[in-house]
């Protein structure tokens, strides 16, 4: 029974105008700019970068816990709830700001490390999805509970890594300072998703549980606000999930080709299916089977065979090229599969 209670009482709400205060001014306080607030999060950047640049997840771990950025959304959620215009426009300027400091220092780095290729944990950021916003949903909900629970501060440390703010946008100042707008676009839409989808989370348990606007018609002041962040979260989210949808039925083509080039390959001697990649080409698929190790090249009237049984296998047409890496494989008497650089005389299946 105790132990019941203490779990109870673990999620009491703040009820009292003192508590509610208190949580008020710890939000407030955290939605400032401040010389701590530029400092953490520069040096939350510069860690996220290297992490970034050294494909480093323990490393960007770490800048998301270093990171500030999450306190002015906060802010905004309790000022949209509360109707307070000035704690909205002073979290919304700390977070802007905020932005603009992140992406500037991620853009030096990204200078400083040119002859650095991009690595998979910034290309990673690139492509969000439907469940990036629902993440950052989530995390918002998590985030203002901590604010208005007794006994739950620790609990934002967990919500500050799975909400996180600064690893895409530094990665979107990295991949701008290599000249990559459409990647950085991506980068700066996966921190916009987890912005908007925190923010009305947020707002959302603080209305909830009572942070209300005090005076009546008080609502309206930032009743367009409250339109415009439900408005883009519903246009982030058709977005995403048609993003997904996407990655899904690639994920799929790609895998049914790797299985059926794969299967059918093993009837050439010492052909051996190394990777299969995707990409546009106007109205037709094209699909790299990227790298194929035979000991002579595939012939085209082999990539043809291949090519009719790969699209009866996937039911769309696809245009298949073949790479070969021609390789030789050697005992101490002899060549098990001696390479040829030019293609067999005898270039049909057997």
């Amino acid at each position: 029974m105790n132990l019941k209670v203490s779990v109870v009482r673990r999620f009491e709400f703040r009820t009292e105008e003192a508590q509610r205060s208190a949580a008020r001014e710890a939000v407030i306080s955290g939605a400032a700019i401040t010389t701590s607030y530029l400092a953490m999060n520069a040096a939350a950047t510069l860690l996220a970068g290297f992490g970034l640049l050294q494909n480093s997840p323990a490393v960007i771990i770490g800048a998301m816990l270093v990171a500030m950025l999450l306190g002015p959304i906060v802010g905004i959620a309790l000022g949209l709830a509360e109707a307070n215009v000035t704690l909205l426009g002073r979290s919304l300027v700390a977070e802007v700001v905020g932005v603009i400091w992140v992406l500037t220092i991620a853009y030096i780095l990204g200078t400083a490390s040119r002859s650095l290729s991009i690595g998979g944990e910034i290309l990673n950021r690139t492509s969000p999805t439907i469940l990036d916003l629902l993440i950052g949903l989530v995390g918002g909900l998590a985030g203002a509970f901590t604010y208005v629970s007794v006994g739950l501060t620790g609990v934002i440390v967990g919500v500050a890594i799975a909400t996180a703010l600064v690893p895409p946008l530094t990665s979107c100042g990295i991949l701008l300072a290599h000249h990559l707008p459409g990647l950085a676009g991506g980068a700066f839409l996966l921190f916009l998703a987890n912005f908007t989808a925190i923010t009305v989370g947020a707002t959302m348990v603080f209305w909830l549980v009572g942070y209300r606007p005090l005076a009546t018609g008080k609502a309206s002041k930032v009743l367009v606000p409250r339109l415009m962040s439900l408005a883009l979260l519903v246009v982030l989210g058709i977005h995403l999930t048609a993003t997904l949808r996407s990655v899904i039925i690639q994920t799929a083509l790609e895998n049914n080709i790797q299985k059926t080039l794969s299967n059918n390959l093993s009837s050439i001697p010492g052909a051996r299916l190394a990777g299969v990649t995707l990409g546009p080409r106007r109205d037709t698929p094209v699909a790299w089977a990227a790298v194929v190790r035979t000991p002579q090249p595939i012939s085209p009237e082999q990539v043809a065979h291949l090519n009719d049984l790969v699209n009866r296998a996937t039911g769309t047409a696809i245009d298949l090229h073949v790479r070969s890496v021609i390789r030789a494989e050697t005992t101490r008497e002899w060549y098990v599969y001696k390479p040829q650089y030019s293609p067999a005389d005898n270039a049909s299946f057997p």
